[in-house]
């Protein structure tokens, strides 16, 4: 989708209504950043090929402050554990499902900084689908993101208990 540059520096409670708003947030933000690894905002879910083999999936949340912090950002972190919680698994990963809940007010550059980071992360695996909502004003931490990870088991693993 090639979305109109976004008018606003901030973001709005509008960009989580799952309407237009949130459509060109994800194109202009995300996509720009993932580009043909990024989700079709057109759709609600996002397709994947058929594998072979055992699936994997994990799922987790990300809550830190600061978003960003010395050797990476909440993006770069929430890819790469996810991806941990594959590779512990023997799994190796096949596409990424993203929610992100965002404070009203969180300056447009900084979301920008942290979906690259996140890209460079992922490294070439696939974001395959993506969600904003936006919480009012001091009703949040600014940035939560929420993975989904999808993966190939590679080789059967049982860790230590």
């Amino acid at each position: 989708m090639n979305a109109a540059a976004l008018p606003e520096e901030r973001i709005t409670l509008a960009h989580g209504n799952g309407g237009r708003h949130m459509r060109e947030l994800i194109a202009q933000v995300f996509l720009r950043a993932l580009g043909a690894g990024g989700p079709d905002t057109g759709l609600d879910a996002g397709p994947l090929d058929n594998t072979g083999g055992k699936l994997m999936m994990t799922t987790d949340s990300f809550v830190v402050q600061p978003l960003e912090f010395p050797g990476g950002d909440i993006g770069s972190l929430a890819v790469h554990g996810s991806f941990n919680d594959l590779a512990v698994s023997g799994a190796e990963p096949l596409a990424l499902a993203l929610n992100v809940i965002i404070e009203e007010g969180l300056a447009l550059a900084q979301l920008q900084r942290i979906a690259d980071s996140l890209a460079r992360a992922a490294n070439g695996v696939p974001v395959c689908c993506a969600d904003t909502k936006v919480v009012p004003r001091g009703e949040g931490g600014s940035l939560y993101l929420a993975t989904t990870a999808l993966g190939r088991q590679a080789r059967s693993t049982a860790l230590p208990p």
